[in-house]
């Protein structure tokens, strides 16, 4: 299985034109959607980060860290569905677009960095990466993260991760998923003592105009994002944030039984075990045409879809899970789940912008609340 299946939404885009110490510490989260050269440069000033937010298609939700000693800084996304660590490095060829388009890690210019020299290769679900392994000290906001082996990237995937606004990877996964001999950057966290709770919590928006993205909060749950009380659930195994649901339906109808899921922070739709995946589609109301499932881009007749989680149901609305794609003659839409050849679930970013989540890893369990959806 890939360490995340990263970016999804640039896969189903393509597919759709073949036819047509006792604190938190908090860190906001991005999602951006305008050109590298219009990026706020306010983290050299605070760490409070804004950008504007589209509905269209809020795809990349990441945060800052620095790396290195005098930091230099990067922009990651906090993945829970993997456990490694990587950023561009500037060894990278210059025939490489994909790397050089990004902010890229310089080790003869870090006090901290330790060799470490090790090749290494990861899969997504739609591109790779490969390079090397180094070690360094890793810095967000003010929390000093020491000795972390991370990868420098010296390959990317063109088509993938040329359009990317995040440079890197900080993978919130465990061990067992992390490269041989290497402390992930979760457990080195937990290690340092410098929250009170080795535990991390996600709160995502899919929020027109000048918003947070979110936010990640290490270390504690911030109640005033999410309604009524947690329910939580324990790991199925540990590794990736992985559990069992007890059924996926639309209306009155099933469509899945009890089946494994893992929450993915790097994917942006919601992957399903393709032997259900027509049944769900008809389920919606989704039409075949030129052997493609689409939707109305009017909303007001497809079906919520409810995931069974725990006690509690929570449902993906069409404006949820909709994915418009407009061309040169038309609009085209299509639902945001994408069948893979895996009897599992991946629920990423439009899942989670409705569920606040909570990652406890002393318990081995995950939390589930429905999400505030703030309109400030």
């Amino acid at each position: 299985m890939p360490q995340t299946w990263l970016l999804v939404l640039c896969e189903l885009l393509i597919f759709l034109y073949t036819f047509a110490k006792a604190r938190m510490l908090r860190v906001p989260l991005e999602v951006q959607r305008k050109p590298a050269s219009q990026l706020s440069q306010s983290f050299l000033a605070t760490q409070s980060l804004q950008l504007m937010l589209d509905n269209r298609d809020n795809v990349e939700y990441y945060g800052r860290i620095a790396m290195g000693t005098p930091p230099q800084l990067f922009r990651v996304i906090f993945d829970t569905g993997s456990a490694n660590t990587w950023l561009p490095s500037s060894n990278c060829p210059d025939s490489n677009i994909a790397c050089q388009q990004h902010s890229r890690y310089k080790a003869h210019k870090s006090k901290s960095y330790v060799k470490n020299g090790r090749n290494f290769s990861l899969a997504y679900g739609n591109g790779h990466v490969s390079g090397y392994l180094s070690q360094d000290t890793l810095r967000i906001a003010d929390v000093v993260v020491p000795d972390l082996i991370f990868g420098e990237t010296l390959s990317h995937h063109q088509a993938t991760f040329i359009p990317t606004s995040f440079d890197g990877i900080v993978g919130l996964g465990f061990r067992q998923i992390a490269w041989k001999n290497s402390t992930p950057f979760l457990e080195l966290f937990c290690q340092q003592h410098l929250v009170k709770r080795c535990l991390f919590s996600v709160y995502l928006r899919r929020m027109a105009g000048e918003l947070y993205g979110g936010e990640i909060t290490f270390g504690g749950i911030d109640h005033s994002r999410y309604k009524g009380a947690l329910d939580y659930v324990p790991l199925s195994k540990v590794g990736y944030w992985q559990f069992v649901m007890s059924g996926v339906s639309v209306g009155n109808k099933k469509i899945d039984g009890r089946v494994n899921a893992i929450l993915d922070t790097g994917t942006s739709l919601v992957l399903m075990p393709r032997r259900i995946f027509e049944q769900l589609q008809q389920a919606i109301g989704a039409t075949i045409k030129n052997k493609t499932y689409i939707v109305s881009c009017h909303w007001d007749y497809l079906q919520d879809v409810q995931f069974h989680i725990g006690d509690r149901k929570y449902a993906l609305t069409a404006a949820d899970y909709v994915v418009s794609l407009e061309t040169a003659n038309e609009t085209i839409c299509a639902s945001g789940f994408v069948p893979i050849e895996s009897d599992f679930w991946v629920l990423g970013d439009i899942f989670l912008t409705r569920v606040y989540s909570v990652y406890d890893v002393e318990a081995e369990r995950i939390g589930f609340a429905e999400a505030v959806q703030d309109e400030d």
